[in-house]
């Protein structure tokens, strides 16, 4: 034991002495601090791949001592203890290539993880070589996509195996959950002694969803914390809209109103959804939840005004030019649903509290309309408002992808001087569930703004669905609340 423990220790005091050296040679300190977080990221997932085939030999071995030893550890929590030897046991023997890519570095254990969760949520009825299949799907995008984006997408893998029964499964595993979350739900609200009362919670998606709407709508504006010289955070605001909200519903018993409209809760479907009742509803702003079912949806349209929504059709203006220096409440609309939150890269800002952006500044002539707009968080819109005293190689741009119609964003070169663009992984994961190639790099996109009118607008009226008759069609099946 004391050979394995020596054997460890020199190989992390190489790599102090190699870090410590850095201060030895200036000019080369940046390319061999990024080499050296890369070997120690490598390293870490190794050991910790390492780690959990220790925990799955030593429950193998009936070693109870070692388990319990892990349970009673201070370093870990007993949850933690349960889920790491269900992740051991899973690597080893359900998916092995996930294992094995932990093995080697080549994921990280917050990534193997999720993937783990993801592929839990598959049909019990796939075989070991669909399972297979599976995992080699996953692992081409472990290079473009995080641990939020890769917990989805191996959930929706079934699509991809066996694309006719997937409705079928969803609509059974959706069932499933919606029934365990109302079991589970909770609320409880408990003194810490200290001056405060302890606030926690669990609520089906739905039902949270509801609640989220009107605190978006009551947050206050960070800027109306600066006078009392505190930075509140987005968790501060948060806690402080729930005591305006039940401010008012004590003294009014009206909700609070959002941009002139009642708070709304944003849904998305496809067209075989509306009209047949069957099929997945998306939340905007929720990438990482599968959605709802249309039975949920059904309950929540009971007690809510159902307002037709056609982004780009001819029921909804989505060009209104010089016209508007604002951005109109269908604009927005389209702009939460294409964007479904602040698009710049990495930012995790909800659509109710990101702000329309204008990419060609409306002071410089660029007109207000789908092509020339994109959801922004409110740092971030300050961060790439373009500054007419700076030249754009020091300055964030925003282009949308000539194709796809999504954002990219090319950094200034002092953030990194190639200048490569980049984009928010959700929109990677969108692009990878409709079929796009797993790797971005190999044909670089377009970045330049393109010119044109948004998509829908270019097909004539005749090729589009009525929406009357739309609205006529579907009105049986979401109506009956039932």
């Amino acid at each position: 034991m004391s050979d394995l423990r020596d054997l460890g220790q020199r190989h992390l005091a190489a790599l102090w002495d190699a870090a410590r050296s850095l201060d030895k040679d200036p000019g080369a300190a940046a390319e061999r601090l990024a080499t050296l977080v890369t070997a120690v990221t490598e390293a870490e997932a190794q050991l910790a791949g390492l780690r959990l085939h220790l925990l799955h030999e030593a429950k193998l071995a009936a070693a109870e001592n070692v388990i319990d030893g892990l349970r009673q550890s201070v370093r870990t929590t007993p949850a933690q203890a349960t889920a790491s030897l269900r992740l051991a046991q899973d690597l080893c023997d359900r998916f092995p290539l996930i294992g094995a890519a932990l093995n080697d570095g080549s994921i990280s254990l917050q990534q193997a993880d999720a993937i783990v969760t993801g592929l839990r949520k598959l049909p019990a009825r796939l075989t070991r070589a669909e399972l297979t299949r599976c995992e080699e799907e996953i692992l081409q995008h472990v290079d473009t996509l995080g641990p939020s984006e890769l917990r989805v997408l191996a959930a929706r893998l079934a699509e991809i195996i066996d694309p006719d029964a997937s409705d079928a499964d969803d609509a059974k595993r959706l069932a499933r959950e919606e029934a365990a979350a109302h079991r589970g739900r909770f609320l409880r609200i408990a003194p810490d002694y200290h001056g405060s009362m302890r606030i926690t919670g669990q609520l089906p998606v739905a039902d949270a969803a509801l609640l989220s709407a009107p605190l978006d709508a009551l947050m206050p504006d960070a800027s109306t914390y600066t006078s009392a010289g505190e930075a509140a955070s987005r968790d501060a605001r948060r806690a402080d809209a729930l005591v305006l909200l039940t401010q008012k519903a004590a003294n009014a018993g009206t909700l609070p109103i959002h941009g002139g409209d009642r708070p709304q809760v944003h849904v998305t479907l496809d067209l075989d959804t509306l009209t047949t009742g069957l099929g997945r509803v998306g939340l905007i702003g929720l990438d990482d939840i599968d959605g709802l079912s249309p039975g949920e949806v059904r309950r929540l349209a009971c007690d809510a005004g159902i307002i037709p929504v056609v982004l780009g059709g001819p029921s909804r203006l989505l060009d209104v030019g010089r016209t508007y220096r604002t951005f109109t409440p269908g604009l927005r609309a389209a702009l939460m649903q294409r964007d479904g939150g602040c698009a710049f890269p990495g930012c995790t800002a909800t659509p109710a509290c990101c702000e329309a952006h204008h990419i060609a500044p409306w002071w410089q002539g660029g007109d207000t309309r789908l092509g020339n707009g994109v959801l922004l968080c409110p740092h971030h819109h300050r961060l790439v408002e373009p500054d007419p005293l700076q030249s754009e190689a020091s300055q964030w741009q925003v282009d949308l992808d000539p194709v796809t119609g999504l954002p990219w964003f090319t950094p200034p070169k002092h953030v990194d001087p190639a200048r490569r663009p980049r984009q928010h992984r959700r929109f990677r994961l969108q692009q990878i569930r409709a079929g796009a190639p797993p790797d971005p790099d190999d044909d670089p996109p377009n970045t330049d703004p393109p010119d044109v009118d948004p998509p829908d607008t270019e097909s004539s009226a005749a090729d589009r669905p009525d929406l009357d008759d739309l609205i006529r069609r579907s009105a049986d099946i979401w109506g009956d609340g039932t």
